[in-house]
């Protein structure tokens, strides 16, 4: 099985300079902007597909780190079965359960091997 992103990074800027004050807080690692993805899941193959809009957010602190979930899923599902999109900003231990109105739209046009 092969694990499936798709890569947002740079699409992601703003967002991620607007959550600066959280993601520098103690005890996260926040992930490069370069580095940022949409994790999709495992499969043997993903399908192909037509560029699409997406919607990161909204983002929210969770036991593992600073995380969003990506809407719709349906195109995520076609391109991987059982697909769950997410983007990690932080990893690492969130203190608080906390959710942050912010969000940012993307687009989708390319799926990568992790």
């Amino acid at each position: 099985m092969t694990r499936w992103v798709a890569p947002v990074g740079e699409q992601l800027q703003f967002l991620v300079d607007w959550l600066d004050p959280i993601l520098s807080r103690p005890g996260l690692t926040p992930v490069p902007v370069h580095e940022l993805c949409i994790e999709l899941g495992e499969a043997e193959d993903a399908a192909d597909f037509e560029p699409f809009d997406a919607l990161v957010g909204p983002v929210r602190a969770t036991p593992d780190g600073i995380v969003a979930e990506v809407i719709p899923v349906e195109p995520f599902e076609a391109i991987v079965p059982g697909a769950r999109p997410l983007v990690v900003f932080a990893r690492g231990a969130a203190t608080e359960p906390l959710e942050f109105v912010a969000s940012e739209a993307v687009i989708v046009s390319t799926v990568v091997p992790a």
